[in-house]
């Protein structure tokens, strides 16, 4: 590799260091998803927080699970020894460790029953894929010993005794330790609850929950009376409106974006409805059905006689096991009709209709996929059977089944939605976590459930984030639709059931966050339609318009994550596709110019993807990478957008038995990070030559222009994460809460004082005169179609440019003074900024501090006269004393070193520049 592909690989290297210095970029950069807009305003929100320890909110598919590799990507940058327990529902643990490597670079461990004894490496940092069910007390897994962050994904689907005790390890407990950095995923946290609000509170507000709990308070009723309390001191502008958002809001730690808030990310919903004409055999049921229901006593409805009664359009081995219940031993005759229907063996009018749907697709496209969802297991087999039977092209592999939670295994389920089957039928209890979009854009429902929730989970698992979805929303289009089609019985309470639903929207748009009185509002709403009750449509009406103007889960009034304007967000999300593009462009240049070899191969599964290794002959390649060898080659993912569907852990190459790993070469990837520091290592060790290198330009139009002139070409970079990592770094004599404090500290000034780099291009005539380059002669210059002269008498003809670095330091000089004004606007910004950061942190510091006072003062009022517990409770006294003690001497010296940080920074204007001098030559097949 010459000295010009050398520079030409550290002007590459030296943008992506910057672009991973942004606070708002480098997260999404480093994730291969597309950085939707909602996405970018919540992780603004988190990175700038005091800490992170939040609840993700958002609707059913807004990518929460994105969002926490974004932050990921982050947090393990800047602390490569950052150790990480995801806790999930065994079903989605292996989804888990495919998004993880396939998009965040991570290669996770699913631990089981037998990693008891999982070994901890010191000083290296790790992500372990926790079953839900196998979290466990003593000894305690996950461990704050072990593990620096947790992250709970379906939280709300835990046993709340596991979610207590996850909730106790996220608090400060004497002098165990506690997980640094807290995540809590969920579209329903189930707030209205007060035992799961005691839970998740408690995680995400470990003091606030603290003070209330010793003063016998509900935390989110008293994290309300505190937030009231402060908007008064905003209106008498004592406390600025920021300062307020992040420190005393009841919700500051919970994020919920919905469709509403950003219309068009998501596909449209179309609902279609099949009422099925009942036949003979099908009265004797609905009379049956009809009857319970209208007797039915005011239960759950997840209890007699509304569970049994939903079952009644099952298959007849369900319906038989349910007519013995108790619930129909009121109506013997028309019990014993039906018995006897069903030991004819009749026909069934829900499937007919099934087929006719069925049918209608296929006549209009031979390939549709359809999800169907039915009730129970014994449907699910009656379906698989009767559609193989029925249409022959689905009786060799052409249907996909995912049964009850109990009886199907992980396996299964991941097999099921990626296989290639035409038809996938699942039970209504498999919902949560999967990304059914990847399998259909068409979900039947067969049995219709009677309870919103499952309904607006099991469509939420196909209303989707997908690709392309981000194009479409900047550019104003729709992304697509989604069919949903539900069949009901005519004059069944299914149908009255589903009018009900229909008036509460449950299909047409995603839930909002429903505490648990309005959960049971809506469950009596629905038993009441079941059993005929002429109020449930007032009723229905009522809530819905209730439910209309949101819900906010604390409880007060309080303002949304800002979005930021369109230009903003768009400007964002450019540069984060810029920065690909231009990852890309690295890496062929690193493959012509011989450092690397470099294929694009197409994986056996149809997605393309790229690979490196070492070229033959080793001294071409300046750069060492990991195991990468001559025979053995890495391979690459390099575009968002082209991740399989869905995205897999592994890919098998052409010509390959076995998977490989697929890295995505961003921001966050080992060796894409290595290879960085190593190509900016060796500009910074470079010098400039006044004798300009002759090149080649691939581009015969932009070369005509150009030939035998000169160009320079100057790249300038202001660093001020260097001068960050020196003054705001962290100190072995801190405590924790003090080290978690001092880096969020530092992603806090990052959004003050951002890397930025700037590209100078000035064209040289041999007259003497100059003009500015275009923006696209200057990336002509770094790209591979930019190549030096291998001729070394023509290299030797070209004359030293006398005036190089003349005009270096007049375009460093300029690129000072833009530097110099933008420094200007920034210390304004940081004086405003500064002084809500400093209300922010007191008033952190004083709510820990109260709840010492409170701790001390309850310890005092201990009635004991054994002397071995007056003396323990001394000790423990003087130990509380010491933590509010160590607590706000850290503040104070946070806040010390983040005046002296930002006074440092605001006064530095020092920026290194590195240069490329060329000569464009004539292409040799014009010279012979």
């Amino acid at each position: 590799m010459n000295t010009f592909h050398l520079a030409q690989s550290g002007f590459h290297a030296l943008e992506r260091l910057v672009a991973a210095e942004s606070w708002e970029m480098g997260g999404a950069l480093g994730v291969a998803a597309d950085p939707y807009p909602h996405q970018i305003a919540n992780l603004r929100r988190i990175l700038a927080d005091t800490e992170i320890r939040h609840l993700l909110a958002d609707e059913v598919g807004m990518g929460k699970t994105v969002q926490a590799l974004m932050i990921l990507n982050i947090l393990r940058r800047r602390d490569p020894s950052l150790r990480v327990a995801i806790v999930a529902p065994e079903r989605i643990c292996y989804q888990w460790q495919v998004e993880l490597s396939a998009r965040g670079h991570i290669a996770a461990h699913i631990l089981t029953d037998a990693d008891e004894e999982q070994e901890h490496p010191d000083g290296e940092g790790y992500v372990h894929l926790i079953k839900a069910d196998m979290v466990c007390r003593q000894p305690a897994r996950p461990s704050p010993e072990y593990y620096d962050m947790l992250i709970v994904d379906e939280v709300h689907a835990m046993n709340l005794d596991d979610a207590t005790f996850l909730s106790n390890m996220c608090r400060e407990r004497g002098n165990s330790p506690r997980f640094r950095h807290v995540l809590l995923l969920t579209a329903t946290p189930r707030l209205g609850n007060p035992a799961w609000a005691q839970a998740v509170i408690g995680a995400i507000e470990p003091e606030r929950s603290a003070i209330a709990n010793l003063l016998g308070r509900e935390p989110l009723e008293f994290i309300a009376e505190e937030a009231a309390a402060a908007r008064g001191r905003v209106a008498d502008g004592a406390l600025s409106a920021a300062a307020y958002r992040t420190a005393f809001a009841a919700d500051r730690r919970i994020l919920r974006q919905t469709r509403s808030q950003w219309p068009g990310v998501a596909p449209t919903r179309k609902v279609r409805t099949v009422r099925t004409a009942p036949s003979d055999a099908e009265i004797p049921k609905i009379m049956l059905q009809n009857a319970a229901c209208r007797d039915g006593r005011d239960s759950t409805i997840a209890s007699a006689p509304w569970l049994q009664c939903c079952q009644m359009f099952r298959a007849g081995s369900s319906l038989r096991a349910v007519l013995r219940h108790r619930t129909f031993s009121a109506y013997p005759d028309l019990r014993d009709e039906v018995e006897s229907t069903l030991s004819r063996n009749p026909g069934n009018a829900l499937f007919d209709d099934l087929c006719d749907v069925l049918l209608g697709f296929w006549q209009k496209d031979a390939e549709r996929r359809i999800i169907v969802v039915a009730g129970d297991t014994p449907t699910v087999d009656m379906l698989e059977r009767r559609l193989s039977d029925m249409f022959p092209h689905l009786s060799d592999g052409g249907i996909a089944t995912m049964r009850g939670r109990y009886n199907t295994d992980l396996v299964d389920v991941v097999s099921a939605v990626q296989s290639q089957a035409t038809v996938l039928i699942m039970e209504e209890f498999v919902e949560a976590g999967l990304n059914l979009h990847n399998f259909a854009a068409d979900m039947i429902f067969y049995n219709l459930p009677w309870q919103a929730s499952r309904i607006d989970q099991l469509i939420g698992r196909l209303d989707r984030l997908r690709s392309g979805g981000l194009s479409a929303y900047i550019k104003d289009r729709t992304v697509g639709t989604i069919g949903i089609w539900r069949l009901v019985v005519a004059g069944s309470a299914d149908e009255r059931v589903l009018e009900a639903l229909d008036l509460l929207d449950v299909f047409e748009h995603p839930l909002p966050y429903l505490d648990e009185a309005l959960s049971q509002r809506i469950d009596g709403i629905i038993t009441d339609a079941a059993a005929g009750r002429a109020n449930f449509r007032q009723a229905a009406s009522e809530l819905k318009e209730e439910l209309s103007f949101g819900l906010n889960q604390s409880g007060e009034s309080v303002a949304t994550v800002a979005p930021g304007t369109p230009d903003d967000i768009t400007e964002v999300v450019g540069s984060i596709r810029e920065a690909e593009h231009a990852g890309n462009t690295w890496l062929r240049l690193l493959h012509v110019s011989g450092a690397l070899k470099g294929g694009f191969p197409k994986a056996n599964d149809g997605e393309r993807v790229a690979t490196l290794s070492l070229p033959l002959l080793l001294e071409k390649s300046p750069y060492k990478l990991g195991a990468m060898t001559t025979q053995e080659s890495e391979v690459f993912r390099w575009r968002r957008d082209r991740l399989g569907k869905p995205p897999k852990k592994d890919v098998v190459l052409p010509n390959d038995r076995l998977g490989k790993r697929a890295r995505f070469f961003s921001t966050g990837d080992e060796l894409h990070d290595d290879l960085v520091r190593q190509a900016y290592a060796t500009l910074k060790a470079g010098t400039v030559s006044p004798i300009p290198v002759g090149v080649h330009l691939s581009d015969d139009n932009l070369a005509a222009d150009l030939i035998g002139k000169t160009i320079l070409l100057v790249r300038s970079a202001w660093r001020p994460s260097l001068l960050k990592d020196k003054q705001l770094r962290v100190r072995d004599d801190d405590v924790p809460a003090v080290r978690v404090g001092r880096l969020s500290d530092r992603r806090w000034i990052s959004t003050l004082f951002p890397d930025a780099v700037r590209t100078r291009c000035l064209v040289v005539s041999d007259d003497g005169s100059v003009e500015v380059c275009t923006d696209e002669i200057a990336r002509a210059l770094l790209r591979e179609g930019c190549k030096p002269t291998t001729n070394r008498q023509i290299q030797m003809t070209i004359s030293p440019f006398r005036q190089v670095q003349k005009l270096v330091t007049a375009l460093e000089r300029e690129m000072i003074h833009e530097d110099r004004q933008c420094l200007g606007k920034l210390r304004e910004e940081a004086t405003a900024a500064f002084s809500d950061r400093k209300q922010i942190l007191t008033s952190e510091t004083e709510t820990y501090v109260r709840w010492k006072q409170l701790s001390i003062e309850q310890l005092r009022l201990r009635n004991i006269t054994d002397q071995q517990q007056i003396q323990m409770t001394e000790g423990q006294i003087a130990a509380e004393q010491r933590r509010m003690e160590t607590r706000i001497s850290g503040m104070t010296d946070r806040l010390r070193s983040l005046e002296d940080a930002l006074l440092s920074l605001a006064n530095h204007s020092k920026t290194e520049s590195y240069v490329i001098l060329v000569r464009v030559l004539p292409s040799p097949k014009l010279s012979i």
